[in-house]
């Protein structure tokens, strides 16, 4: 008869103690501080940098898109660098959101996995965009104007058409909250009913491929504004939301809720 050894428990007093941080303060720093982090860059890159407002429309000439490109080539270059830099970022908002599911709501664990896919396609996507916007911005003048056009066109497209992954991910947070019967949940009701609008006005992204010179094209109000807008206040409404709740939990709870970021001579 074999005996095995349990292992002792790593001690939380002196240096590795202070070494610890908080789970609660760890899910702060990656929701609330990633989360309007990932806005501020994208802004910054999209608006100030690349100056994608308004968008270019899909009815200008090849020349005329090649040409704004060569005018604001570095502007681009450096707005697509900050925009991958937020699609980053959403790994870590993404985590504290799926992993309160995946614990506490009754079939989580589908509901998580469910958000994990939607979410992986979802920044492969932004991370798409903006690397077709940053390549046509590498060699404007030097190649066709064709290819430029097609490259703008094809990040504008790969922006907004698929809309599907990101109304999933909606409708999965949205049912996890009206299933959460928890006493002190994280979400109020009202962030599930945001978040199904947000699927519902996802929809007309869809419609760019169909229209070039209305206001359902990819620089039109039903084509591309009403799904960044709302994109955005979903963002921003998660966020807050669960921040108030990260922000009740006590940053200094014992190592039961701490992840241990480095543990000299443990083993």
């Amino acid at each position: 008869m074999s005996m095995t050894q349990a292992t002792p428990p790593i001690p939380t007093s002196g240096l590795l103690r202070r070494r610890m941080m908080p789970v609660s303060r760890l899910q702060w720093w990656f929701l609330v501080a990633g989360g309007h982090t990932l806005t501020v860059l994208f802004f910054v890159g999209w608006f100030l940098l690349a100056r994608f407002f308004p968008p270019p429309s899909p009815e200008l000439s090849a020349e005329q898109i090649a040409q704004r490109y060569v005018e604001d080539k570095d502007g681009i270059r450096l707005g697509a660098t900050l925009m991958f830099a937020s699609f980053a970022l959403w790994a870590g908002w993404g985590a504290v959101i799926i992993a309160w599911v995946w614990r506490r709501i009754s079939g989580g664990r589908v509901l998580a996995i469910a958000m994990i896919i939607s979410l992986t396609i979802a920044e492969m996507v932004g991370v798409l965009c903006a690397f077709f916007w940053a390549l046509a911005a590498f060699r404007p003048g030097e190649v066709s104007a064709d290819i430029t056009m097609t490259l703008n066109d094809a990040g504008w497209l790969m922006f907004v058409l698929p809309w599907p992954p990101w109304s999933f991910l909606c409708v999965c947070l949205a049912i996890a909250i009206l299933r959460d019967r928890s006493t002190d949940p994280p979400f109020p009701r009202w962030v599930a009913y945001v978040s199904l609008l947000t699927a519902l006005l996802f929809a007309p992204a869809g419609l760019p491929l169909f229209f070039k010179g209305t206001e359902m094209a990819y620089d039109g109000v039903l084509g591309m504004f009403v799904p960044f807008i709302v994109f955005f206040v979903w963002v921003e409404s998660v966020t807050w939301a669960m921040g108030r709740s990260l922000t009740t939990e006590d940053p200094d709870e014992p190592n039961v809720r701490s992840f241990p970021i480095e543990a000299d001579g443990a083993s």
